[in-house]
């Protein structure tokens, strides 16, 4: 193949293979968090959340019209095709860069070197955790990098370039290319600082005055786009339409005046600005599309001013660089503590350590795990820094431009606060990109070094060799470790378990939902499949605010609302004193009464206490304790109180009792919702239950039971409510426990035992249930990471006769790595207990001494010996603890555990001790009257208690107990 040819041949290569891999993983259908929210308003053409991303919309729009698969798998191509075309633009960008301070490329040696070890800077980032979990789904991370990535290499195009007349072209492409990125998320834009330095070191000789100028003319220009295009300019509209308009034709007169004059830099920047705002432009798409009401409308931006405050995400407030959100966190000491440590260390150093060098796990919070990588990305990508500030310090400088603004400067920008509902390692991608420009550097030096020492003579063939090795070492190795992890195919979650929400509904329902994980899907499901469209989603975060209140109110299907709009507007979208007076909800105040009445269907009343929810100051004589309500708890009431039974009213299961409004006892489980009702203390519906179960959504647990599917802990934790209804009904029969007129087989087919199932006993029900749940969810795929509740289930198959059942989840538990000492002892007991296996019951004791040697677990540990006949062992570890130092609450405890092991003599020397010591103590006190009670000396507990009361004559229970000893020393004396 002719070199010339090489590149762009291996930068096809590069490009189809991580197709090939990205659309082997990419998710089926649609993927939780914003997914559902972005894919719905592509399809309706709605508007999502602030600030909006319409470019991406349009370009949704497009992707719904290919003719087959599901719509949320067209959607998520998106981010498959443009994070294949970012692998490929790095490849590119680290070829032209090392090819700058090394040379064009000649020889097949040459080719090896610098496209090789471009090749493994690009694939590393491609195979890097927050590329690839990008790469699958449909957000906007991954075409915001994309543009990044296309900037970024047509800059660098441009400087091999720039003495071409024609390559102004390429900037001209970059400030349209902003303009549109603007229109998908506004990360791209830190990618300016970048370009201005490849521009001044292209043009200009360095000075401490031209780089003084350069930095001025960046700001500048950094304005002029934010806040001039992105906000200033659609303020304009505020004052009337031909202010724009002028603006518009202004922007054109000067762009054809420095053109007719060859004004060369002024008709660059005129026409720059030009494409900017022409590549913004389609932010007119949520401005349109608002006004005509789609279903998905958020912040309804459909006059000037909600389109401004929709731009300038006013709804989430403006946190501002300083102060840092520490919040007198107990766990940092400062302000300049928390940023360090939390958000620089925590929320970008962890992230970043995740890609180079390996992730613990798929779980909120983990840390770096070294075994992973072994940090050789990591290491590679530090020597290609190194080696590239040596050989080409300003292109280094560059590169650590986009790196530091695309990381450190968003962290400082954001200023986020602890905790994070989620990770956010999916922002910083622009720096993870940057990072592996200097991984391909890394490569060629590490490469050229080695040869160079060595001295081979037949480089090609020793090269290859050594790359071969590299590319096996860094990221083939991030492919094979990350690749489960990211592996999104067949992962159905996200549309089952919300389809299965919505039909856990009765007809024309209202249902109140959490946040994104159960509110986005079900819009998905209702606007995307036109699935249960007669249920009214309401989403209790976006329930606070006037514009959410007002659609409820007026968009079919229609909330029952009693409060007019004026009054939602002055009252429940704002916050000053007067709006906040109508929440005020203060605990046994006579005038605010704190309880609700409500009648019910059959003339009834109930009545139950709504308890405040939030706190704020009141001045003097505040308690600190809550006595707010927040908007959305006014709302629960009045919409249930206008409903008035008329429609069913659920709370999804992922709403959290705080949320309830005091409804508890009111909520019935139907399945992965509860119905409001009017009856108190129905905790389940049987036959709902049941039905949900076992038919409605038999056909949605799809892979649940697949062991080659990955899920995540979010998913983890979301599927536990399938089997805490799963577990409530199967209590629901164990306590009813009837007798049966038919017998429970195992080996029948499900649907047949399903038909037949009220002629079972109750305790082939729950049989029956538990073995239904363990086919659908089995912990080996989906697993429990309570403790408990697998002991609790193990527990009820040995109850039920199946006590292998017990025993597999034992010995399950008893690997896992974080079975902390107190659970291996829970293990044993359990052991001991249910299955008198006292081998396993000594294994699990002796593991939790070597996790844990304190006087505590030994006294545990000891009763346990005892209980197994080892009286030895017992009596060993109870002379380790007694000989060591012993406060007196561990002293008691030493004296109990004497006492249950049946040395009463020991257990009485300790407790005599203690009572010298502490004659006041009630608890040393009890402890050795209890002693004398089992070796039945009566006359040493009178004495005792002789004794105690004289300090304590008020005690009337000792005196009781007095009285009785002295019965039976009287008794004796007879």
């Amino acid at each position: 193949m002719s070199l010339k040819y090489a590149n762009r041949t291996i930068a096809a290569i590069i490009f189809v293979l991580t197709l090939i891999i990205y659309l082997a993983t990419v998710a089926d259908t649609l993927s939780f968090w914003d997914c559902g929210e972005f894919i719905a308003s592509s399809v309706i053409m709605g508007v999502p959340h602030p600030p909006g991303s319409p470019f991406y919309l349009l370009l949704g729009k497009m992707f719904t019209m290919i003719p087959f698969g599901d719509i949320g798998w067209r959607v998520n191509l998106i981010s498959v095709l443009v994070s294949a075309l970012s692998v490929m633009l790095l490849y590119l960008t680290i070829v032209r860069l090392i090819r700058h301070y090394r040379g064009i490329v000649e020889t097949g040696y040459d080719a090896l070197i610098t496209y090789g070890s471009a090749a493994i800077g690009a694939f590393a980032y491609g195979f890097s955790h927050s590329q690839w979990f990008n790469a699958v789904e449909a957000e906007v991370y991954s075409i915001s990098l994309f543009f990044t990535a296309l900037v970024f290499y047509l800059i660098v195009r441009w400087a091999d370039e720039a003495d071409d007349p024609v390559s102004d072209r390429l900037l001209l492409i970059i400030a349209y290319v902003i303009g549109l990125a603007i229109g998908v998320h506004l990360l791209n834009i830190l990618a300016l600082p970048a370009i201005a330095l490849v521009i001044y070191f292209r043009k200009r000789k360095f000075s401490l005055y031209t780089f003084s100028i350069a930095i001025a003319a960046t700001i500048a220009g950094f304005v002029v786009i934010y806040p001039g295009v992105v906000k200033w300019l659609p303020g304009t509209f505020s004052i009337g339409a031909i202010i724009p308009l002028i603006i518009f034709v202004a922007v054109i007169l000067a762009c054809y005046y420095a053109l007719k004059n060859r004004q060369r830099v002024l008709s660059l920047a005129l026409i720059s600005t030009f494409l900017i705002i022409l590549g913004y432009s389609t932010y007119g798409v949520i401005f349109i599309r608002s006004n005509l009401d789609p279903p998905i409308d958020e912040n309804n931006p459909d006059t000037i001013e909600r389109f401004l405050s929709y731009l300038n995400r006013e709804q989430y407030g403006d946190t501002g660089i300083l102060p840092r959100r520490w919040n007198n966190d107990p766990n940092y000491k400062s302000e300049t503590d928390f940023f360090w440590r939390y958000q620089v260390g925590h929320m970008y150093n962890r992230y970043f350590l995740w890609q180079y060098v390996g992730q613990e796990g798929d779980f909120q919070g983990a840390s770096v795990d070294f075994s992973k990588f072994f940090a050789l990305p990591l290491l590679l990508g530090l020597w290609g820094l190194v080696h590239h500030a040596s050989k080409d310090r300003r292109r280094a400088l560059i590169v650590f431009t986009l790196f530091f603004m695309t990381g450190y400067a968003v962290i400082a920008y954001l200023n986020q606060d602890n905790p994070q509902p989620r990770e956010r390692d999916y922002a910083y991608v622009g720096s993870f990109y940057a990072f592996a420009v200097w991984i391909g550097i890394g490569a060629q030096g590490l490469l050229d070094s080695v040869i160079k020492w060595l001295k081979k003579q037949n480089k090609v063939s020793f090269t290859a060799a050594l790359l071969g090795v590299v590319f096996l070492a860094v990221p083939f190795n991030m492919f094979a470790k990350n690749y489960r992890m990211h592996n999104r195919s067949g992962n159905y979650v996200a549309y089952d378990y919300s389809r299965n929400i919505l039909e856990t509904c009765e007809q024309d329902a209202l249902i109140f939902t959490n946040g994104d994980n159960d509110t986005f899907p079900l819009w998905y499901l209702q606007e995307v499949v036109g699935l249960r469209k007669d249920i009214r989603i309401v989403n209790l975060s976006l329930l606070n605010t006037g514009w959410y209140i007002k659609q409820l109110k007026h968009d079919e299907p229609k909330v029952p609302i009693s409060f007019s709009d004026d009054f939602i507007d002055r009252y429940l979208d704002q916050h000053d004193l007067t709006a906040l007076r109508l929440r005020y909800w203060p605990k046994n105040d006579p005038q605010k009464p704190t309880k609700i009445s409500l009648q019910t269907p059959d003339s009834g009343t109930i009545e139950w206490d709504v308890p405040a929810t939030m706190h704020l100051p009141t001045g003097a004589g505040d308690t600190g304790e809550n006595n707010f309500l927040r908007v959305q708890d006014m709302m629960i009431i009045d919409i249930i109180r206008e409903n008035n039974w008329k429609r069913p009213i659920y709370f999804a299961v992922t709403v959290s009792n705080s949320n309830m409004i005091g409804l508890n006892d009111h909520l019935t489980m139907e399945g992965l919702a509860f119905q409001v009702n009017p009856e108190k203390g129905q905790r389940i519906d049987p036959d709902r239950l049941l039905e949900n179960l076992l038919t409605v959504y038999k056909e949605y647990y799809r892979n649940l039971d697949n062991p080659d599917i990955h899920y995540d802990e979010n998913v983890h934790r979301l599927l536990q409510n399938y089997r805490s209804a799963y577990l409530q009904l199967a209590t629901h029969y164990l306590v009813k426990d009837r007798p049966g007129t038919a017998v429970y087989d195992p080996d029948r087919p499900p649907d047949e035992t399903l038909r037949d199932f009220d002629q079972l006993s109750d305790r082939d029900k729950v049989l029956f249930l538990v073995d239904s749940m363990e086919r659908y969810l089995p912990d080996e795929v989906v697993p429990i990471s309570s403790h408990e509740i697998v002991l609790h289930i193990g527990q009820l198959y040995a109850d039920l006769g199946r006590p292998e059942e017990l025993t597999k989840r034992l010995e399950r538990l008893s690997k896992r790595q974080n079975a902390s000492a107190e659970n291996l002892f829970r293990y044993g007991a359990v052991y001991l207990q249910w299955t008198k296996d006292t081998l396993s019951a000594k294994t699990m004791f002796e593991r939790a001494l070597d996790k844990d040697s304190s006087p505590e677990m030994k006294l545990q540990v000891a009763t346990a010996y005892r209980q197994l006949g080892l009286d030895e062992e017992a009596q060993f570890l109870m002379q380790e603890v007694s000989t060591g130092q012993l406060d007196e609450d561990l002293s008691m405890k030493v004296g109990m555990t004497y006492l249950q092991l049946g040395q009463l003599d020991k257990a009485r020397e300790i407790y005599e001790e203690l009572a010298v010591k502490s004659p006041n103590s009630g608890s040393v006190v009890g402890g050795l009257l209890m002693v004398y009670e089992r070796q039945e000396d009566f006359l040493s507990a009178e004495e005792l208690l002789t004794d105690w009361l004289l300090r304590h004559p008020n005690d009337t229970e000792a005196k009781e107990r007095l009285e009785h000893y002295q019965q039976l020393t009287q008794g004796d004396d007879q």
